[in-house]
C-alpha cells in the first residue's frame, strides 16, 4: 500500500505553510506459502515493512510572526523636548520560511501465531528520525533579537525495538488463563546539531533564577542532564563537587553531561483468567535506565529548611549536610526513575438473566487504577515530567510539585443486550 498526505498549518510562515507526506507499507504472508501451508505448528507468520513522514506542527502560535512591544515613555522626547513619548522594541524576529517539522520512520517486524494460537507475538525494528525540529537557537549577529524560531539541520533520531509475547495457557470451558508481556528499548540521541548547544529545564529554587538542567547537544540524548558532580560532604558538611576542569574554582564549566532523562526500557505484562462466572485481570507496567532531576527538593526539602520552620528530608539530615549550604543543580538531586506498578486490577461476575429478552447477561465489576509502586526515587511518582521548557524548548524528567497520580477504585455493571 502507499498513500500521499498533504497538510496545511497557518502556524507555519507564509512560505511554507503546506507540507507533503508519503508513505508506503509491504508484507509478506509467509504462512500461505507452500512450504507452510499445512503445518501444525505455524497458524500465522507475516514479515512487513513500513516507510512512512509525518509532520508536526505542535508549536507555539505566531512564532512566524513579529512582535512588539511598548518601552517606558522615559527616554524619546517628541517635538517640546519635554513631551516624553513610547519608544518600540521588538519582541520575536518574524521567520516567514519556517515549515513543518518532519518525522521520518521505518519500521520491520515479525507477527507470527504457534499451535493454534497458544503462543503468538510480534517483534519490530523501529527508526525514526526528526529533521527540520523547530528550535528557539540564538540569532546571528545584528539580529534584532536574542534568539530566532527556525527548522534547524541537525536530527533527533530514536531506534529501538518492540516486541509483544502472548500466551494462551490454559483454555478449557471453566477456566481460561491468557498471559502477554511486552517490551521495548529506546535510543535517542542528538546529530549535527547547528549550533554547540541548546539549554532548557528552568529550575527553580533560591539562587535558581536562569539556571537550566537539559542540554541538548550533538551525540548526546536529547534533554540530557547537564550538572555538577556531587562528591559528598566535608568534615564541615559542606558541598563538594567534583573539579572537573582542575582549575581550583567550581563554575559552570565543572558542569557534566548525563544521559537518562528518556529512560531506555519500558515493559509491561497482562493477565486475564476466567473461572466459571468470575473474571479477574491486571496490568502491571514499568521502566528502567532512566532518572529524574528532583527540583521539589533542591527547593522545597532541602538541608536549609532547618534553619526554619519548614520541612526538610531526613537523608539531608543524616547526611550531615550544613544549613548553610546554597542549593545547586547537583547530582545530589538526580535519582533513578526506576519503578514496577501495578497499574490495574478487576475482578468480575456474570449474572444470566433469564426471563428479560432485551437482557442476555449482566458483569458486576471492581477496578482499581494504580494501586502499588515499587520504586526507589524519592518524590511522589517516578512517572512524571514537569513543564519546566525555556524559550519555547522542551524540557525533560524535571519533577518540580507535580501532582502524583492518582489511585483510583470504580463499581461499575457491563450490561449485555
Amino acid at each position: 500500500t502507499a498513500s500521499l498526505r498533504a497538510d496545511g498549518s497557518t502556524r507555519f510562515g507564509e512560505n511554507n505553510k503546506y507540507g507533503y507526506f508519503p508513505s508506503f507499507a509491504a508484507g509478506w504472508n509467509i504462512a500461505q506459502e507452500s512450504f507452510l501451508q499445512d503445518s501444525a505448528i505455524v497458524n500465522s507468520l507475516k514479515l512487513r515493512a513500513s516507510w512512512g513522514e509525518t509532520g508536526n506542527q505542535e508549536v507555539q502560535n505566531k512564532i512566524t510572526q513579529a512582535s512588539y512591544a511598548l518601552s517606558a515613555a522615559d527616554g524619546y522626547y517628541l517635538y517640546d523636548d519635554l513631551g516624553l513619548v513610547n519608544g518600540v522594541s521588538i519582541g520575536r524576529t518574524p521567520n516567514p520560511d519556517l515549515k513543518w517539522e518532519v518525522v521520518t520512520q521505518y519500521n520491520v517486524g515479525l507477527d507470527f501465531s504457534l499451535w493454534n494460537d497458544k503462543l503468538y507475538g510480534t517483534f519490530d525494528y523501529f527508526n525514526k528520525t526528526t529533521t527540520d525540529a523547530i528550535l528557539n537557537i540564538p540569532s546571528p549577529a545584528l539580529s534584532p533579537t536574542n534568539t530566532v524560531w527556525v527548522n534547524i539541520d541537525g536530527k533527533i533520531v530514536n531506534s529501538g525495538f518492540e516486541f509483544m509475547l502472548g500466551s494462551k495457557i490454559i483454555d478449557t470451558e471453566d477456566f481460561s488463563w491468557n498471559l502477554d508481556v511486552n517490551g521495548a528499548t529506546l535510543k535517542n540521541v542528538v546529530k549535527d546539531l547547528p549550533v554547540s548547544e541548546i539549554l532548557s529545564g528552568a529550575i527553580s529554587g533560591p539562587g535558581q533564577s536562569g539556571v537550566l538542567a537539559n542540554i541538548y547537544k550533538s551525540g548526546y540524548a536529547a534533554g540530557s542532564f547537564y550538572l555538577l558532580e556531587h562528591t559528598g560532604f566535608d568534615e564541615n558538611g559542606a558541598n563538594i563537587y567534583k573539579d572537573q576542569n582542575g582549575d581550583d574554582v567550581i563554575d559552570n564549566s565543572d558542569r557534566i553531561i548525563i544521559e537518562g532523562a528518556i529512560p531506555t526500557f519500558n515493559f509491561g505484562l497482562n493477565s486475564q483468567m476466567r473461572y466459571k462466572a468470575f473474571d479477574f485481570s491486571f496490568s502491571i507496567i514499568g521502566q528502567t535506565g532512566g532518572y529524574l532531576l528532583n527540583n521539589t527538593n533542591l527547593n522545597a526539602l532541602n538541608i536549609n529548611n532547618l534553619a526554619s520552620d519548614r520541612n526538610t528530608l531526613v537523608e539531608y539530615v543524616d547526611s550531615g549536610a550544613n544549613q548553610a549550604n546554597a542549593p545547586q543543580i547537583s547530582t545530589l538531586y538526580l535519582e533513578k526513575s526506576d519503578f514496577l506498578r501495578l497499574n490495574t486490577a478487576r475482578i468480575g461476575y456474570n449474572l444470566k438473566i433469564d426471563g428479560v429478552k432485551w437482557l442476555q447477561g449482566l458483569n458486576i465489576y471492581v477496578t482499581g487504577q494504580n494501586l502499588f509502586t515499587i520504586t526507589k526515587y524519592s518524590g511522589y511518582d517516578p512517572l512524571i515530567n514537569s513543564p519546566k521548557s525555556s524559550g519555547g524548548n522542551q524540557s525533560i524528567g524535571i519533577d518540580y510539585t507535580s501532582y502524583p497520580t492518582s489511585r483510583t477504585y470504580l463499581i461499575g455493571a457491563t450490561l449485555k443486550i
